[in-house]
C-alpha cells in the first residue's frame, strides 16, 4: 500500500518547509495539503493558501508526489485553476496530483459573497461540471466550454506544441453521482471512509463503510465501461480516535484491514499539527517499514 501524509497549511513556511522535506526524506509516496480559505476550528488562526504552499513544497522536495486534498468549486473556477495546476506540476517536474471534491458548508461556501450556500442539487451539478471541465483543460492546449455554471472561451492552458503531460485527478466522492465522476475521470478515488447512516455522517472512518463504498465504486466502474483495477483508491484516515498512528502495531493492523477491502493508498496526518494528535516517533517507525506495506 502507498502511504502518504497530510500537511495542513497552518504553519509559517519557515517551519512548514521542514515537514515537507521530512516527508520526502522519509520515503512516503505522497504529501497533501488542504485547500480552504479557513477550516473548522482554525478560523481566525494561521492558515495559508494551498497552491503557493505546494509550489514552495515542489522546490524543497525531490521525489514525493504533491497534491491537494481536496480543492473544490467553492473557491475555484476551472480555467485559472487549471493554469495554476499546470504551473505547480511543471515546478515539481511532474509530481502533482489534483485532488478535487464537491466542497462542503461553512466559510468556504459563502466567503465569495454568496447569499446562501448552494443546495445539494446545485453542489452536485457544479461538481460534475467542474471535474469534467478540469479534465478537458488539463488534456488539451486550448479548451472551450459553455456549461450552466462554468464557461471557457478558447482557454489556452498549455503550449500547443508541448509534449502532453498527464496530471492525475484524485476525485473525492462518497455518493453514487460523485463516484460516477470518479469512475469516468479519476485516476484515484478518494474517500474519508464516512458513509452516512440514516442521514447521519459518523465521526470516524469505518472498515465496513469503506468496503461498501469500494463495492459500489466497482459496480459503477463496470457500468461506465471501466476496469475497476485500473483505479487507485485512497483513504484519508484522519481519525482522532482510534488514530492509525497510535502505535506501529495499530498502523500495521489499520493498513492490513483497509487493504483487504480494496484500498491502495492511505493518508495520515503529519504529526505536530492541531487538531490532530499524532506521534512523530510512530511516523518514523512507519517510515522504516514502508517497503513492507
Amino acid at each position: 500500500m502507498r502511504i502518504g501524509v497530510l500537511i495542513l497549511p497552518s504553519a509559517p513556511w519557515v517551519k512548514a518547509q521542514d515537514m515537507w522535506r521530512t516527508a520526502d526524506d522519509m520515503g512516503f509516496a505522497h504529501a497533501w495539503t488542504s485547500d480552504h480559505i479557513a477550516w473548522q476550528d482554525m478560523i481566525g488562526k494561521e492558515w495559508y493558501s494551498a497552491v503557493p504552499t505546494l509550489a514552495a513544497a515542489a522546490v524543497v522536495t525531490r521525489r514525493i508526489k504533491l497534491g491537494t486534498l481536496v480543492s473544490s468549486p467553492n473557491l475555484r473556477h476551472p480555467v485559472p485553476y487549471a493554469k495554476e495546476v499546470v504551473t505547480v506540476n511543471e515546478m515539481s517536474s511532474g509530481r502533482f496530483i489534483l485532488g478535487i471534491g464537491a466542497g462542503g458548508s461553512g466559510v468556504d461556501a459563502t466567503c465569495l459573497g454568496q447569499d446562501q450556500e448552494w443546495t445539494p442539487i446545485e453542489r452536485a451539478e457544479r461538481f460534475a461540471e467542474f471535474v469534467e471541465l478540469m479534465a478537458n483543460l488539463l488534456s488539451n492546449p486550448i479548451t472551450g466550454a459553455d456549461g450552466k455554471y462554468y464557461q471557457a472561451r478558447q482557454a489556452p492552458i498549455t503550449p500547443v506544441d508541448a509534449t502532453p503531460t498527464h496530471i492525475p485527478l484524485a476525485v473525492a466522492a462518497n455518493g453514487k453521482r460523485g463516484m460516477a465522476l470518479a469512475a469516468r475521470h479519476g485516476d484515484i478515488w478518494v474517500t474519508n471512509g464516512r458513509s452516512p447512516r440514516n442521514g447521519v455522517i459518523p465521526p470516524v472512518a469505518r472498515p465496513d463503510d469503506v468496503a461498501g463504498q469500494v463495492r459500489q465504486l466497482e459496480n459503477i466502474c463496470e457500468t461506465v465501461g471501466r476496469d475497476p483495477s485500473t483505479q487507485r483508491r485512497l483513504l484519508m484516515h484522519v481519525n482522532k480516535e482510534p488514530s492509525a498512528l497510535a502505535s506501529l502495531d495499530v498502523f500495521r493492523e489499520t493498513v492490513d484491514t483497509y487493504r483487504r477491502v480494496g484500498i491502495t493508498d492511505m493518508v495520515v496526518p503529519f504529526p505536530g499539527q492541531a487538531p490532530f494528535d499524532t506521534n512523530m516517533g510512530v511516523l518514523e517507525q512507519v517510515a522504516g517499514i514502508l517497503s513492507e506495506l
